[in-house]
């Protein structure tokens, strides 16, 4: 009996090019189910991981509190007061009525129920420490208000390119309170930090409480004594200068060098409030060298 003839070539060629075909078939088929169950594994690794441009890496929880400028915003026209430079290296800027009384009342609302205890960050731990930072903080909701103030915010720096404003933060000052002397800015590149901030005070019914910068000097116009303390004879005169908290003023000021190294003049303090209660708004802007944004696929939900 005569053995089968084997398999010609062309079948074997065949049945392997059926079955090479099959795999990508399959595969590409299972790729498109992925996308369209929304990709979880690259969505956890984007979570988990960092946005790199260059050598300035940055945490996208870090970049989660950056925000993102709304072209679609509308803002009433706001009016400062008045604008006076008191260091022009750093610069320094000391803001009249940077808030209308109306904006700090709805800051002030919107913070109350959220303060919780400050705490303190060292060697990437953060905890609590009163002789280090003894207050309370508390986020502050993105009302449509709130918008138009970190709106505000970047243009008074003139709209610079890679600078976010980072959400907002209230601070809250009892008896004793009091912040001691401290960087803005912890590491700085000139890819990357936190470029700059203002002090907005929200409420100043109080005593002491002063934003102190020891290494800046005081100027010598007696103009300059309504915003800063000028040595009234009660009290060891500090060196340097100290803001006093007024309601709905501010002081701005830059922590970065365009080399980007930090301002060693940015070193200050919040003074012990002596009595009453002091509540201030940090407005800190942070520096990401070539950082554009995607489009906000979801975006805050306005509060009326």
């Amino acid at each position: 009996m005569r053995s089968p003839p084997p398999p010609s070539s062309s079948s074997s060629s065949s049945s392997s090019s059926f079955s090479v075909f099959s795999l990508f078939q399959y595969a590409f088929l299972a790729l498109a189910a992925y996308v369209l169950a929304g990709a979880p594994l690259l969505e956890m690794l984007r979570r988990q991981g960092t946005y790199s441009h260059g050598d300035g890496a940055i945490s996208l929880q870090k970049l989660e509190s950056l925000v993102i400028p709304d072209a679609n915003l509308t803002c009433a026209e706001h009016r400062f007061g008045a604008v006076h430079i008191l260091s022009r290296e750093p610069l320094v800027v000391y803001v009249e009525g940077f808030l209308a009384t109306e904006e700090v009342g709805e800051v002030v609302g919107l913070s109350t129920p959220l303060f919780q205890p400050a705490t303190v960050w060292s060697a990437g731990e953060e905890r609590l420490d009163t002789s280090v930072r003894h207050s309370s903080k508390a986020p502050v909701p993105r009302s449509h208000t709130v918008r138009c103030i970190e709106s505000r915010a970047r243009a008074f720096q003139g709209w610079r390119p890679f600078v976010f404003v980072e959400k907002l933060w209230a601070q809250r000052y009892g008896p004793d309170g009091h912040y001691t002397y401290h960087y803005d800015w912890s590491s700085v590149s000139r890819k990357q930090g936190r470029i700059s901030s203002f002090m907005v005070w929200l409420g100043s019914e109080c005593t002491g409480g002063g934003t102190h910068f020891p290494r800046i000097k005081r100027p010598e116009g007696r103009e300059w004594c309504r915003f800063v303390e000028c040595g009234d004879g009660h009290g060891e005169e500090k060196e340097g200068v100290v803001f006093k908290p007024v309601k709905g003023n501010a002081v701005y000021w830059e922590n970065i060098r365009p080399d980007g190294t930090g301002y060693d003049e940015s070193w200050h303090a919040g003074l012990p409030v002596l009595s009453g209660e002091k509540i201030g708004l940090n407005i800190w802007s942070w520096f990401q060298d070539g950082y554009v944004p995607p489009k906000e696929e979801k975006r805050d939900v306005e509060m009326d």
